[in-house]
């Protein structure tokens, strides 16, 4: 019997399959077309808001300082453009309905230069001017100047078909960037003092965190419409609270607040901060605010995670949550006050908790002899030792 040997190619052999494979890689590349990897672009602006308090018929001048942080020169349009925001959420709203200059504030900007171009890494001032319609009433007026790339086409082109389908086409954003103008048009006379400027259109907790169906059996019970409306039972420790605020001025406002949580003794059991937003004026906006109870001392030994969730299930009773709201960050007084009771029904952990329990009481009944015995056991165990 014969054996057949593999034949491998010899050492001096070796360099020119190499030299040959490279080579053939190369080309495979150059036909197929290699994945152009995406331009890197990127704009930044500074200052990116503006706060004016002006006059009627007056002129101001300002810069702002453009950089292109993009890898390729950028050919760039200034415009600038009026919006308001959007219910709740305060999501801006571009707005170009109005041409008359009394009212759209974006009539009132002059641009030094509006077209220019940017090498890679430069920055460059861009100069302008407000002069303000003599006409104007006092108000808010709100608007944005746009900076926006004209890119090439090239930019926007696919890659050939085969390597298209070999490796999925990236989106390509354009790095459009703004800066906001809010515009207060101030009067030398007297202006009417507005007697409620913020207003608290809802302070509750969220449906998903409550228990509904036990609200409105309580209710029933009650009976008392009116009391029945302030009922409210959550789950567990809340984790969220609905806050919507309502802008009665003629002006934007920045609110800023706290919810102090109290239990049914009077004592502090957690804080939150109300982060700062914009409220235009007439506009009504929701504001975040997350919960978490404060850790005592006796439980912070343990770690973040079990000290979490021993607070939230023994979060148990009847609380009070005590908004404080203020209508600037500068002010040490609130002006606005609100209170919400609601009750905290952590009954998931409660159930399993006192099964357990019960199961573990009902076992030291039934098999106490046995237990006893077993110690009994023990212990002479220990003595004969």
């Amino acid at each position: 019997m014969h054996s057949q040997l593999l034949n491998f190619p010899s050492s001096k052999s070796r360099p020119l399959i190499s030299l040959c494979l490279i080579f053939v890689f190369i080309l495979f590349g150059l036909f197929f077309g290699l994945p152009a990897q995406a331009l890197k672009l990127g704009l930044s602006v500074s200052p990116q808001i503006f706060e004016l308090d002006v006059f009627p018929g007056e002129t101001i001048s300002q810069k702002i300082k453009i950089g292109n942080l993009s890898e390729l020169s950028l050919p760039i349009t200034v415009k600038v453009v009026d919006f308001t925001a959007e219910e709740d959420s305060g999501e801006m709203i571009f707005d170009e309905a109005s041409q008359d200059p009394s009212i759209a504030s974006r009539k009132w900007f002059k641009i030094e230069n509006p077209d220019l171009i940017l090498e890679p890494g430069e920055r460059r001032d861009v100069l302008f001017s407000i002069n303000v319609s003599e006409n104007a009433e006092p108000h808010g007026y709100y608007s944005v100047m746009i900076f926006e790339p004209r890119l090439p086409s090239f930019y926007f082109e696919k890659p050939s078909q085969i390597s298209e389908e070999m490796i999925p086409v990236q989106p390509r954003a354009i790095p459009v960037v703004g800066v906001l103008f809010l515009t207060s048009i101030k009067t030398l006379a007297l202006e009417p003092e507005i007697e409620q400027k913020l207003e608290v259109v809802e302070f509750s907790l969220p449906k998903e965190e409550r228990l509904v169906t036990l609200e409105n059996f309580v209710s029933k019970l009650i009976g008392n419409v009116a009391q029945a409306a302030q009922i409210t039972i959550t789950k567990k420790s809340p984790k969220n609270f609905v806050l919507r605020i309502k802008n009665n001025d003629i002006y934007h406002i920045k609110p800023s607040g706290k919810v102090l949580i109290y239990n049914w003794f009077g004592k502090k059991v957690g804080e939150s901060k109300i982060p700062q937003r914009t409220i235009l004026p007439g506009k009504t906006r929701s504001f975040p605010v997350e919960f978490s109870p404060e850790i005592p001392e006796r439980l912070k030994w343990l770690p973040a995670s079990i000290s979490n969730f021993l607070v939230q299930n023994f979060f148990f009773g009847k609380y009070q949550a005590a908004l404080q709201l203020c209508e600037t960050d500068a002010e040490q007084d609130a002006k606005l006050r609100e209170s919400l009771v609601f009750w905290a029904l952590p009954w998931k952990f409660w159930i399993s908790f006192l099964l357990i329990f019960g199961m573990l009481i009902f076992s030291v009944i039934k098999y106490k002899k046995r237990i006893k015995l077993a110690l009994k056991t023990l212990i002479y165990a220990d003595k004969a030792d």
